[in-house]
């Protein structure tokens, strides 16, 4: 039977999950499937066939990464959960707190520029992310554009590009097929590179045809599944890849086996 890996899951404390989901949903003006908790988060995604997700969470100011950062941690005890911390690109303690993540075992970051308010290809964020290769962590970055936010986008595909080429040892993942309502510009710009991209709301802002022609043009082999919950689910994920004409071998690739490579986990 296939794994499935979620790259790309949103989970919060719980004295924080409520009214975060809550503030979330009204600012994009979408509907969550789970309230944030890991509690409810696991029931959804486990229910639906889910064998190990990534959890998510980001540090929107540099006074908050210490606070992410200890969530992360906490959450490495967890049976099916591989946490992500998050740094701010402008904090003074951003390459302190990578080696306390790199410490305590957490394989990878989370970046929202658009939370964040820096832009990708911003020097001082480059420097981060050069750190991160240092320490063979992985990089998901939010990508293309966020329907909470006015223009300009903070990490268009072409921005996205500068800073990977900055970085040329750098384990990136930009999500949303590599630029949410970006998707030409995704493979325009980011094809060509190491990058790798998941699928994460990808079943509910893109066309199939679209989408697939996107994964395409990256590889199955560069390509991770992700549901964005709590914004879609794993299950709607899935059958949106399986109107697609991807092999079962294909599939297998982009459900689990690139996620457990990119991890180095068995």
């Amino acid at each position: 039977m296939c794994m499935t890996v979620d790259f790309h899951v949103h989970v919060f404390p719980d004295k924080l999950a409520v009214g975060a989901v809550a503030s979330l949903a009204e600012r994009a003006h979408f509907t969550p499937y789970a309230d944030g908790t890991l509690t409810g988060t696991k029931a959804l995604l486990f229910g639906q066939g889910v064998d190990a997700f990534v959890a998510l969470n980001i540090a929107v100011s540099p006074r908050t990464e210490g606070h992410v950062n200890d969530f992360a941690i906490s959450l490495l005890k967890e049976d099916g959960v591989i946490p992500f911390g998050s740094v701010h690109p402008y904090s003074e303690r951003a390459l302190a707190e990578l080696d306390r993540l790199c410490a305590a075992g957490v394989r990878g970051v989370k970046f929202h520029n658009e939370y964040q308010g820096v832009f990708v290809d911003d020097p001082k964020a480059v420097a981060v992310y050069k750190a991160c290769a240092e320490r063979g962590l992985v990089m998901l970055f939010h990508g293309g554009a966020d329907r909470g936010f006015p223009p300009p986008v903070k990490a268009p595909p072409e921005r996205m590009r500068r800073a990977v080429d900055a970085v040329p040892d750098g384990k990136f993942v930009v999500a949303h097929l590599g630029g949410q309502d970006m998707e030409e510009e995704a493979v325009r710009y980011l094809s060509g590179t190491p990058v790798m991209i998941d699928v994460s709301f990808a079943a509910r802002s893109v066309g199939v045809r679209e989408a697939e022609d996107c994964i395409r043009a990256f590889g199955a082999e560069r390509v991770l599944f992700g549901s964005d919950c709590p914004w879609d689910t794993p299950a709607d994920t899935l059958a949106f890849l399986r109107r697609m004409s991807f092999t079962e071998e294909e599939l297998a690739l982009i459900r689990a086996k690139n996620a457990l490579r990119l991890l180095g986990l068995q």
